[in-house]
């Protein structure tokens, strides 16, 4: 998890809408993985309070990041119609997990 990855998310969610893409069940794990991530956050619990500070910044970018894949919730939703099976289930795993989150 970068800086970067909040502002990728848009793409991300374009690039899965387009049926020519070959990789959408990929990326759609990709998104799904961002979503999940907590590792900075993770890091910050186990760190020494006298540090935690320095992770902060990390941090955020894992709350964005969860933020851009939420603010598009709607495209996964018509995915999980998408005509590709495969798709499609992967788009319902992730709108669970949105749903749960």
């Amino acid at each position: 998890m970068s800086e970067a990855t909040p502002v990728t998310v848009p793409f991300l969610m374009e690039l899965v809408g387009h049926p020519e893409a070959q990789c959408r069940v990929e990326v759609i794990d990709l998104i799904a993985s961002i979503y999940k991530t907590t590792q900075w956050a993770d890091a910050s619990a186990a760190a020494d309070p006298k540090y935690r500070s320095a992770f902060q910044e990390k941090v955020d970018w894992e709350e964005r990041a969860k933020d851009a894949v939420l603010a598009h919730k709607q495209v996964v939703e018509v995915l999980t119609q998408d005509g590709d099976r495969e798709v499609a289930a992967s788009a319902s795993q992730l709108l669970s997990l949105l749903s749960s989150g």
